[in-house]
């Protein structure tokens, strides 16, 4: 990627760590660029497990330990010859115009592209009347770009520096010159012309560039489909509790405008027991002061008419009836098992499948309240104390365990596994790890958080 990026630019292509000019650019792991010596100094400074100095990606692998040995441990990485030759065309480009052939140092206005020179007006004439160099290609230096000199730069023979590298051999790998191929490599059996190998070359880049492309493309693919399905996951769980508040809300206000019809059915009924004893009141509170202030003979004189009345006051009672309100309902073993319900709503599944070489295996993720494995396989015989807690699930109906004596009165009790780990520890700020306890609804009772596992105790058993 960087090597791209840097034949492409018309700037001279800098290193990011000395911010000059690439001398022996070294293609890191990662595609960034930067000199030999650069990397050298960078890995001297950060140790052998240096980052790229761009992106911190590791550049030598991790078995390298030996940090005096940098120098050839970073010579063995790929160099951009790519880059050299871009970065050498602007040096190139950029010096001093002057003539290459002739003695006059007269400003020179071409570049032969076969020669590698500059040359001057009158140069050219000759060069154009030499036979052997009247048809190399010869363009102004005012429109050569350092990337069309990149382009047609030849590469030297790996013995001899000084002469054109015109064959490629593959037995030994090298770039060579003819007086290497008649010599030396005589007895190599592949030898060819450098266009002909770097014509097979690239095609074999290519194809494996587009494998690598279809690669990224097919994991683009499963990232896609990964984070689609979490969405699809979030949306799930929201129309799911939406629904379930939705249904709990209208079941309030079903709940609350019952209670109002009874209330005011009520209220009715209490105003006409208001008004009974309001005049029960009255005439009891009246008799009690005749019976305290009056004289013998008045007493006796109103004696007549103050029975009469309370007789006909008494004779009322029957008719006002003690009145019997209808009370609200609230099946507490439903609310728990409801409750219970409700935790084990949002499971998370995994596929059965083993993961094949293209896929990563799924990283296990810890143990959350809804539930303990779901899957977990139970013996005939029902499990106790420690082999109970490693397959408990929520929503198993459970009871006091033998061990279970520090509140007696929930010996015969039943209930519901309504979490695992316990909410209520966590809600209760109790200095424990709400880890190794569980909350259970017992049956017309409360939720309660139990050991089952926390420094060995054990509360439960199952039914």
């Amino acid at each position: 990627m960087a090597a791209a990026s840097a034949t492409s630019s018309s700037e001279l292509p800098e290193c990011p760590v000395c911010h000059d000019g690439y001398k022996e650019p070294k293609i890191l792991p990662c595609t960034h660029l930067a000199c030999k010596k650069c990397v050298v100094s960078w890995l001297q400074k950060a140790g052998v497990k240096g980052g790229c100095p761009l992106c911190r990606a590791p550049i030598l692998p991790s078995t390298s330990r030996d940090q005096h040995d940098l120098d050839t441990q970073v010579n063995d990485l790929p160099t951009d010859l790519a880059t050299m030759a871009l970065v050498d065309s602007h040096k190139v480009l950029s010096g001093q115009h002057v003539c290459m052939l002739c003695e006059n140092n007269s400003a020179a206005t071409s570049f032969c592209l076969q020669c590698d020179v500059k040359i001057c007006k009158t140069c050219i004439k000759v060069h154009k009347n030499i036979p052997s160099t009247r048809k190399h290609v010869i363009e102004d230096l005012n429109k050569l770009s350092p990337q069309r000199l990149a382009e047609i730069n030849r590469a030297t023979c790996n013995v001899h520096n000084d002469r054109p590298a015109e064959l490629y051999c593959s037995t030994h790998q090298e770039l060579i010159c003819m007086l290497c191929d008649s010599t030396n490599h005589r007895s190599c059996a592949e030898v060819k012309a450098i266009p002909d190998v770097a014509t097979e070359k690239r095609r074999e880049l290519g194809k494996q560039a587009q494998r690598l492309r279809d690669r990224a493309t097919a994991l683009a693919k499963e990232i896609k489909e990964v984070t689609d399905t979490f969405k699809v996951m979030r949306k799930k769980a929201k129309d799911t509790f939406d629904d379930l508040e939705q249904c709990l809300k209208k079941r309030r206000q079903e709940v609350n405008t019952l209670i109002q019809a009874e209330e005011d059915a009520a209220m009715t009924s209490l105003a006409e027991l208001e008004k009974w004893r309001g005049a029960f009141a009255l005439n009891a509170a009246s008799v009690g002061n005749v019976v305290q202030s009056a004289s013998g003979g008045a007493l006796l004189g109103m004696m007549k008419g103050l029975t009469s009345r309370l007789d006909d006051l008494e004779s009322q009672t029957g008719t006002t009836r003690k009145m019997e309100v209808n009370d609200l309902t609230l099946d507490l073993q439903k609310l728990g098992q409801l409750r219970a319900d409700i935790a084990s709503v949002g499971q998370i599944t995994k596929p059965a499948t083993t993961p094949t070489t293209s896929q990563q295996p799924t990283r296990q993720s810890p143990a959350t309240s809804t539930a303990t494995s779901a899957t977990t396989p139970r013996t005939t015989d029902k499990p106790r104390k420690a082999a109970l807690a490693k397959v408990l699930r929520v929503g198993d109906r459970v009871k006091p365990g033998p061990d279970y004596s520090y509140i007696m009165g929930y010996r015969a009790k039943k209930g519901t596994v309504t979490a695992i780990p316990s909410r209520q520890a966590v809600k209760q700020d109790l200095a424990f790890d709400p880890q190794g306890f569980v909350d259970v609804q017992w049956d017309g009772g409360d939720e309660v958080c139990h050991w089952m596992g926390y420094k060995g105790w054990y509360d439960l058993d199952l039914l």
